[in-house]
């Protein structure tokens, strides 16, 4: 689908497609709800977010078990505000976003930087498997160099690099060409040496493994791969196999692991998205009949 300008929509349209594209958006954290990307130039006018200096004294009195204990040589240190990954982010792009996919963009942005900021975070390959994919899956309506532009961007922005991140995506969706459900699984039980192996194993072994849904994307594009169709059935049965823990929603009754959690909102979010470009795809058809029919002997050619 190729872009047109913004001008040639009418308000009414630009409002019915930015309804439709704003729940869109591939796993959102919730603390993130209320942020938006903003240009540097708009970004400069605001307060900037304050880093997170010091721990609450209602905290710091508590006992907190083997996880502060681990990370006590942290407290106090400064933390990284997703403001300023955010005006990275725009002095490498250099323009604004497509408006349809900026939702996306956000909350890809701040998601993948309040990963890396918390210090109980490992990176892996299937974490960067994720972060590739969900751009690769929700940015495929836009021109190749733009796309580029985008992750080239987005890397940039949290510091990471992208040809290194590409390399690792492409080296798992290598790795589980011919393979199985079954094979996995069997990586999940330290059965494979390789890698990809390892970093599946040692989200089951490692106690203080830090789950985040780029990998839950990261795994949602390998069961995709292995010939599994990611939904609530599958989802649970490789929550299992993982030993993810499970938790009951107070309001709903339910009880599902974040993975599970995660699956539903990728499920929503690909179909919110194709309903986005299939509005996007009509408006242009539309638009382009009615420039047409101003030229004279190209209306029928329109029609």
């Amino acid at each position: 689908v190729a872009l047109i300008p913004h001008a040639m929509f009418s308000p009414k349209i630009l409002l019915a497609i930015a309804a439709v594209a704003a729940p869109a958006a591939a796993f959102a954290p919730a603390s993130s709800a209320g942020l938006q990307l903003r240009s540097a130039q708009v970004a400069a006018t605001l307060p900037a977010t304050p880093s997170l200096r010091h721990a609450s004294p209602a905290v710091s009195g508590l006992q907190m078990g083997s996880l502060a204990d681990k990370y006590e040589h942290l407290r106090g240190a400064d933390i990284e505000p997703c403001d300023k990954a955010a005006e990275r982010f725009y002095k490498l792009f250099g323009k604004p976003v497509p408006f349809v996919f900026r939702s996306a963009t956000n909350e890809i942005l701040y998601m993948s930087h309040l990963d890396l900021v918390n210090a109980q975070f490992e990176y892996d390959i299937i974490w960067g498997l994720g972060f590739y994919s969900t751009q690769d899956l929700f940015f495929q309506a836009l021109d190749e160099d733009v796309r580029n532009n985008l992750f080239q961007s987005l890397s940039g922005a949290l510091k990471l690099e992208k040809d290194s991140i590409k390399g690792d995506a492409m080296n798992v969706l290598e790795w589980a060409k011919g393979k199985t459900e079954a094979d996995v699984v069997a990586a999940f039980n330290g059965e494979d040496s390789s890698e990809v192996g390892q970093a599946l194993a040692n989200c089951k072994t490692n106690k203080d493994f830090l789950y985040t849904r780029n990998f839950g994307a990261g795994l949602i594009k390998l069961m995709q791969v292995v010939g599994v169709e990611p939904n609530s059935e599958t989802s649970k049965r490789w929550a299992d196999a993982i030993g993810f823990s499970s938790k009951t929603s107070a309001l709903t009754g339910m009880s599902m692991s974040k993975f599970e959690a995660d699956v539903g909102i990728f499920l929503s979010s690909v179909e919110k998205m194709q309903e986005i470009m299939q509005l996007y795809a009509d408006v242009e058809a539309r638009e382009k009949k009615k420039v047409a029919e101003r030229l004279p002997g190209k209306g029928a050619q329109a029609a």
